[in-house]
């Protein structure tokens, strides 16, 4: 089943948006566990009650069971430090990104995917190279990675070479998407909207996310 990050951030706001994500992360949390996704851990960046942002990692299709969820979420709520005429709203942003594990397929290569074949050696090596065919060709189908290999005189030896690369090959492509992950996810703290919020939360007699839950702005 795949898994997801849904990041809750302030984006570059101040204390009091920190402290909506908070509160946020709080009901997002409750939220996929109440739609059926399994909540696997909930990472907190900074403070606990005051957050720049947090990340749950849930199981499960988060895109479908979020839907209306994702984008700019606004809070209409005075700040008691800043005065009755300061600012009352508030921004943060909710976004969901696919979850790469870091482990890649390169740590659980599966052999039954892949295609081997002998071919002939090429380069310098006399009548050796032409009476046998010691060099590999390995295919990864589900990637489309092929790999070639001759550095071994043994046809065991370069098979076992071969799959050695596919898994290298395979571990980094992961490693490079779960860089492009992180990247992805952490440019979200700059793309908050603050026009047509996709929910608004108001203070009311009971908590500011619980008294406007179903409002749209």
């Amino acid at each position: 089943m795949s898994r997801s990050w849904v990041q809750i951030s302030a984006g570059r706001g101040p204390i009091e948006v920190r402290r909506f994500v908070a509160r946020l992360g709080e009901r997002m949390e409750a939220l996929c566990e109440e739609r059926g996704l399994a909540v696997i851990d909930v990472t907190v960046h900074g403070d606990e009650d005051a957050p720049a942002s947090v990340e749950i990692l849930v199981e499960g299709d988060a895109r479908r069971c979020l839907e209306g969820e994702v984008g700019t979420h606004a809070l209409v709520e005075r700040s008691a430090a800043r005065g009755r005429a300061a600012r009352k709203r508030w921004f943060a942003g909710v976004a969901v990104h696919p979850a790469e594990t870091g482990a890649g397929a390169g740590a659980a290569l599966d052999l039954r995917e892949l295609e081997i074949s002998a071919c002939r050696a090429s380069g310098p090596g006399g009548q050796h190279v032409n009476k046998t065919l010691s060099a590999v060709r390995v295919h990864h189908r589900p990637s489309g990675i092929t790999v070639r290999v001759a550095d071994e005189r043994s046809q065991r030896a370069n098979v076992r070479r071969g799959v050695e690369r596919i898994a290298e090959r395979l571990a980094e492509r992961a490693a490079r998407r779960l860089a492009e992950g992180e990247a992805a996810r952490w440019s979200e703290h700059d793309r908050i909207v603050r026009g047509e919020p996709v929910r608004t939360y108001r203070v009311g007699r009971r908590s500011a996310l619980e008294a406007a839950d179903a409002r749209r702005a």
